[in-house]
């Protein structure tokens, strides 16, 4: 009365065997990174009083790397904000152009973590995706 076929243990994250698109979790560190310096950029851009207020340090810091421009932090709060919903929007068309993986259930929860964390939520995508490719033959040299 006992399954003849060995049960099948899941795999780590990294390397789902059937994976359905759903959620790999990003690199603890660079996705630290990542959050953080959009959390900082954020508030230095949108609350520069109550950065100031809180840590004068950091805030003066910032600023001193940015040669003391509020264009230039106006810039890359712009950029980088436009920067991680475009991955996130690559995300999207990556999960659409395999069937299965983009699902309401995934969709939502892809676009919102590329979008907060960038790249480092980005990779696994990445690399399920190369993954799930058809291997390409080498041409023949003549």
């Amino acid at each position: 009365d006992y399954p003849t076929e060995p049960v099948r243990r899941t795999m780590s994250f990294s390397r789902l065997p059937d994976y359905d698109g759903s959620l790999i979790a990003p690199a603890p560190i660079t996705s630290a990174l990542a959050l953080t310096g959009m959390t900082l950029v954020s508030w230095l851009y949108l609350q520069p009083a109550s950065l100031h207020a809180s840590v004068p340090m950091l805030h003066d810091g910032c600023m001193t790397l940015l040669f003391g421009s509020s264009a230039l932090l106006k810039a890359i709060f712009y950029l980088a904000w436009l920067c991680h919903v475009a991955e996130a929007c690559f995300a999207i068309s990556i999960l659409a152009s395999h069937k299965g993986w983009l699902r309401p259930s995934t969709g939502l929860v892809w676009f919102s973590v590329v979008t907060l964390f960038g790249f480092p939520a980005l990779k696994g995508l990445l690399r399920e995706h190369k993954a799930a490719q058809p291997p390409k033959m080498p041409s023949k040299a003549h």
